[in-house]
């Protein structure tokens, strides 16, 4: 029988944790690592993510039925634009970026012979515990609501295949718009990200900050946590969502201000009510009490043996592996 190939490019936390997780599924297909930290890619197949690892891009991809690009929206336009003439015909790319109407222009270039699902794992709070491949987990992905967004020229069968891709990897896939999903992770994703960064930016650059270093604690060091340490990876990102991020920064400074009025008027009573809403409605959240009753798939022809119609798939595409 013939072996579809998976070729996962960056086997970091989320590359890692996808592979182990397919192996978990027990699949019958090879699964190929690539990183351009080639011994990330390594300690990924040291770890039993994937079952060979190749040093050049085109090599990795080329011949492979599914090609996910778990990596940082930075690189993918590169990525898509250096593979684009290697693909098999019928090849699936899909990818894990958090930002996605960029990224389906850039799938726009791809040969017509192609598909292209964009992909977002969204994975549920207290699931992470570090980054990196140490860190990566096959049951990370349980329970992950998995956001899908289909371009326009993806047939059917291609849409169900990763759909049955993220069932079986243990996540929940959730079809979404790229615009409203970039609306939605620009709020719950990356404003924290940017506020860590005005925080830290408003403490560490003011002329104090030496002093105030000395008393600062595991408290601050949490709050600032978010803040990117990667300038290039940052500027990108907060550019990509530019106009959401700027809409979500506008009612974050109208939040701050009614908050900053509570302490004018000295009003612990409206203190008091905020935050207990606040915590009320965090704890619903954390608990999964908000996600009770949602359906989790909505696309209406996604099959109930994911391994199988997954797998099934895999093997029409790409070039076998005897």
């Amino acid at each position: 029988m013939s072996t579809p190939r998976i070729t996962i490019v960056g086997t970091g936390f989320i590359g890692g944790s996808i592979g182990l997780a397919l192996k978990k599924a027990k699949i019958e297909a090879e699964i190929v690592g690539h990183d351009k930290e080639n011994n990330i890619a390594t300690r990924a197949q040291k770890r039993g993510a994937v079952d060979l690892t190749k040093w050049n891009l085109i090599d990795a991809c080329e011949g492979a039925a599914l090609i996910i690009l778990a990596m940082p929206l930075a690189g993918i336009k590169q990525t898509l634009a250096a593979i684009k003439d290697y693909l098999a015909p019928g090849a699936i790319i899909t990818d894990t970026a958090a930002t996605k109407t960029p990224v389906m222009e850039w799938a726009n270039e791809l040969p017509d012979s192609v598909s292209f699902i964009g992909g977002n794992p969204v994975i549920k709070p207290g699931r992470v515990s570090g980054g990196g491949i140490e860190n990566a987990n096959a049951d990370v992905l349980q329970g992950a609501t998995y956001c899908l967004v289909s371009s326009l020229r993806a047939p059917a069968s291609a849409i169900d295949t990763v759909a049955n891709f993220a069932t079986l990897i243990g996540a929940q896939p959730h079809f979404i718009d790229a615009a409203e999903h970039d609306g939605i992770l620009a709020g719950v994703q990356h404003l924290p990200a940017l506020l860590a960064t005005a925080l830290a930016s408003g403490v560490m650059q003011n002329k104090s900050w030496r002093e105030s270093a000395r008393l600062a604690g595991a408290d601050f060091r949490d709050a600032t946590q978010l803040a990117p340490a990667d300038e290039k990876a940052a500027s990108d990102l907060f550019l990509a969502q530019r106009a959401e991020l700027i809409q979500w920064t506008d009612v974050f400074i109208e939040r701050l201000h009614a908050l900053r009025q509570l302490l004018e008027r000295n009003d612990a009573a409206g203190i008091e009510k905020m935050v207990e809403q606040i915590a009320t409605e965090r704890a619903k959240w954390l608990s999964g009490k908000l996600d009770e009753g949602a359906p989790a798939v909505e696309w209406q022809d996604v099959q109930f043996s994911p391994q199988r119609l997954f797998v099934g798939a895999l093997a029409d595409r790409g070039k076998k592996i005897k």
